[in-house]
């Protein structure tokens, strides 16, 4: 049995909680509970102890897991959500235990810092530029044009991201960019990236990197919402690719990888296929959320769970099984714009009795004040289902999306 520290968990890192457990690992969560986004009372309720800190400190995450280390020794440190990979990579550097090197980390944090490593290795990606004020960000548009995209460098979940089509629209978007957030951890710089507007299909691809080769698991296909937003509004694992655009897309992501010295643990990239090939989006050192981890083990067989907590651990995970079949899993979000609030939530009986649905639920209770579906937090609930093809899946999430009311 292993001792192992999730700090701050949120969505999948929730769920990372739950299988550590399960796999009989001792678990302690480090959160500041003060975020309403955070890992559940029951998720809590699973781990052998839960100790409050401000995490977004680094000096207190630092000064907690040195105390908590002297009492019990941890044999891992785990960052529980995006936000919280550099703690975790210094707690583990502070404590001599396997982690990512704290001197290459904040490239795989903040945007900046991402697209300038990828430059550095000449790899192609979007057009971009880094803007601090409002004043610079008309000459940046003016590059970029007649589409861009602005975006925070220190957020996810398509928070703060927008499609602009002017140098007003651009201004406008700016300001939004750097006023978003929230508590949801440590800050970075106030600085925003503005890229150029990339056409084509987008994916992401889930793999992990174990003594320095890049295993990939799944390439995923995303269902977005209308722009000027990006917000996912669906998954199925895995994409329908022919075999050359597949090897192209693993290709390029193993190059990426290596670009910003990711040499342990798990990846997650978006990328779009454009008419000049796969262009990165974004990579992020942790699981994916929105229960791609979740749909990875029904459609493969790959428990990127387990594989994240061996890593981080310094255990070897066994050779992916290459072999994929034609099953496939997705999940699909309801999205219902225009709608400030309901009471009621009906499902299709026949859709709950479909042996293909394997959960439906809901995210943003009756009664409850809906967010602008600007991002993934104004999603309302969600439908998750396997089938034997991609048509088969992508067939019942449409379905299920249309059986599902909300009054």
């Amino acid at each position: 049995m292993s001792a192992v520290l999730i700090l701050e968990p949120r969505s999948s890192g929730a769920e990372l909680v739950v299988r550590a457990c399960e796999l009989g690992h001792r678990v302690t969560v480090l959160t500041s509970g003060t975020d309403p986004r955070g890992a559940s009372a029951d998720v809590l309720a699973r781990a052998d102890r839960v100790v409050r800190a401000d995490t977004s400190d680094q000096e207190a995450v630092l000064d907690a897991v040195r105390a908590l280390h002297r009492e019990t020794p941890f044999d891992a440190v785990l960052p529980g959500f995006e936000h919280y990979v550099p703690q975790a990579a210094r707690a583990a550097a502070a404590l001599g235990l396997p982690g990512i090197a704290p001197e290459g980390v904040e490239s795989l944090r903040y945007k900046h810092r991402m697209r300038r490593a990828v430059e550095a290795a000449g790899l192609d990606q979007p057009a971009f530029r880094i803007v601090s004020s409002e004043r610079a960000v008309s000459t940046a548009y003016a590059r970029l044009g007649p589409s861009a995209v602005v975006k925070p460098v220190d957020q996810s979940g398509s928070l703060g991201v927008r499609k602009v089509a002017s140098p007003r629209e651009a201004s406008a978007a700016f300001r939004q960019a750097l006023s978003c957030g929230g508590p949801s951890g440590p800050r970075g710089p106030r600085l925003v990236l503005l890229e150029e507007y990339v056409e084509g299909p987008e994916y992401s691809v889930e793999g992990y990197v174990e003594d320095g080769r890049v295993h990939i698991l799944g390439i995923t296909e995303k269902v977005l919402g209308p722009e000027p937003y990006f917000v996912e509004v669906g998954h199925i694992v895995p994409a329908r690719l022919e075999p050359s655009p597949t090897r192209e897309i693993e290709e390029y992501v193993t190059r990426v990888v290596r670009a910003v010295a990711l040499r342990m643990g798990p990846f997650h990239a978006e990328l779009r296929m454009s008419g000049r090939g796969p262009l990165l989006m974004e990579i992020a050192a942790r699981l994916p959320g929105d229960r791609i981890p979740d749909l990875l083990r029904l459609a493969r067989g790959a428990d990127l769970y387990e594989i994240m907590l061996r890593c981080y651990l310094g255990l070897p995970n066994p050779e992916p099984d290459a072999a994929g079949g034609d099953t496939r899993a997705g999940i699909r979000y309801f999205l219902r714009p225009g709608l400030s609030g309901y009471q009621e939530f009906r499902v299709d009986p026949l859709i709950e009795a479909d042996p293909r649905i394997r959960e439906i639920g809901v995210l943003l209770p009756p009664g409850s004040d809906l967010p602008d579906p600007g991002s993934s937090a104004g999603r309302l609930g969600y439908v998750l289902a396997s089938g034997d093809s991609y048509v088969e899946t992508a067939g019942v999430l449409r379905l299920a999306d249309l059986s599902v009311t909300f009054s």
